[in-house]
């Protein structure tokens, strides 16, 4: 880091900081500040783009969009150290100087590097939940820490500063806190069933800063116990009230089916995991790889249509911020897998295109993580994207499977567990009858700015 990027750094970090700190104070608006806050951002950010996003956060916020009461909770509901890590790792580091980062590497490299690195270091867990994607890899092999530890730091050559940490289940994976703890340069999302996390443990996320995780439920209690196990939906609230207690960033992380659609879209949804303190909640709808994989627990074409609305109703009304990892392809420029903005490595060290799509060509004992991205079976797979002109239908398996069976094909890709290839071989032609009926799906579905790639 040149010594003017470290000098911009410390302004943006000290500015930014010092007036949400100021915003907080007895007799203070929140509101305000934080305009202010952002006012400075965008002045002190030489690059165009993240001004402009930096203005149109502004705007939203002083034309009273609920994501002003969002802002407000973050400033509000968290402890010191977590909402200056975030601001710092998140906002300053990873988003706008990482971004600046990445464009400047983009010749050099010949990709432009993702935001976004995925982790599975171990994908061990007490649970047995049905429909698990991570089931079929071997419970046996796991990484290392100074494999992870390797991982990371090639990401943060490359201005990747957000790290997800999955499996499995992450806090199952005994150096977990150890890596936390060497880069607390970073932002971790963990994704977990939340049952191992101690007491201890939520002290020491606390303290850390920089860990913010995403607990999984299927609903409410019949929902999540009868997939999760007796207890779990109980036991997700109180861990949820010790989180909220120490000050941590948090949300949730909804697995939506066939079965449980409309429950977890719900406003009464929404408002239990907001009350319970949730600043972010995810939507993954189910996926047929892993464990016993079934077809019909998919959610139907017109349950994920009723899916995508909820969620946009969602954000336009409520002070939580919900992202659809599928229907949001709209927002997102179709698929972000494959490097365009992340992707997976798995416990194998096996380089992944998506933690659901799991085939791959490379290992990280063979090849760093710029090899793997700039590889023929990454490059193949992103010069199909986006998958589809539509970008409301942006996943390679189930929205155009025919172009990953072609990807596979040409470049050779292995699976990376025993059930993988059912994707491309068994359930193909269901998968391409499910694909055209979410198009039939759409045609009455609201159609936007982002639907159509240009």
């Amino acid at each position: 880091m040149s010594m003017g990027t470290k000098v911009k750094r410390f302004a943006l970090d000290k500015t930014i900081n010092k007036a949400l700190d100021y915003a907080i104070r007895p007799g203070k608006d929140p509101k305000k500040a934080i305009i202010k806050g952002l006012k400075v951002a965008a002045k002190l950010t030489d690059d165009k783009l993240w001004s402009a996003v930096v203005a149109g956060i502004q705007k939203k916020f002083e034309e009273g969009h609920p994501m002003g009461g969002l802002a407000v909770r973050f400033l509000t509901q968290l402890n010191k150290e977590v909402r200056h890590r975030l601001v710092r790792n998140l906002f300053i580091d990873e988003a706008l100087m990482g971004y600046a980062k990445r464009h400047k590497l983009e010749k050099k490299l010949g990709f432009y590097p993702p935001g976004i690195l995925v982790i599975s270091p171990t994908m061990s867990c007490p649970l047995k939940c049905y429909g698990c994607y991570a089931a079929e890899y071997p419970k046996n092999e796991q990484l290392t820490f100074e494999q992870v530890d390797s991982l990371i730091q090639q990401a943060k050559d490359i201005g990747i500063q957000f790290i997800v940490i999955t499996g499995g289940e992450p806090y199952y994976w005994k150096p977990l806190f150890d890596i936390f703890a060497k880069h607390r340069d970073c932002v971790f999302q963990t994704y977990t069933s939340g049952l191992l996390i101690t007491d201890e443990m939520v002290d020491k996320l606390a303290e850390l800063g920089n860990v913010f995780p995403a607990i999984s439920c299927e609903g409410f209690e019949d929902e999540t116990d009868r997939r999760r196990g007796a207890g779990a939906f109980g036991r997700v609230n109180e861990l949820m009230r010790k989180l909220k207690e120490r000050g941590m960033f948090f949300g949730f992380s909804a697995t939506a089916t066939r079965e449980n659609v409309e429950v977890v879209a719900s406003e009464k949804f929404i408002q239990h995991w907001l009350d319970a303190g949730c600043l972010f909640g995810w939507y993954f709808i189910y996926m047929p790889v892993g464990r016993e994989p079934k077809l019909d627990l998919m959610p139907t074409p017109e349950q994920r249509v009723f899916l995508s609305k909820r969620v946009k109703e969602t954000r336009s009304t409520k002070p939580i911020m919900v992202m659809d990892f599928w229907n949001d392809g709209e927002h997102a420029g179709g698929c972000i897998a494959g490097g365009r903005k992340y992707l997976h490595v798995n416990n194998r060290g096996d380089y992944e295109v998506c933690v659901f799509c799991h085939f791959a060509k490379d290992n990280i004992k063979d090849k760093t993580l710029v090899e793997a991205i700039g590889s023929d079976f990454f490059r193949e797979f992103r010069s199909h994207q986006p998958f589809n002109k539509d970008l409301r239908r942006p996943c390679i398996m189930i929205d155009n499977p025919h172009i990953l069976r072609e990807v596979v094909a040409k470049t050779g890709a292995y699976g990376t567990h025993p059930g993988a290839t059912t994707m491309i071989n068994e359930f193909a032609p269901m998968l391409d009858k499910y694909a055209e009926e979410f198009g039939e799906a759409l045609k009455n579905a609201p159609v936007s700015k982002y639907t159509l790639h240009p």
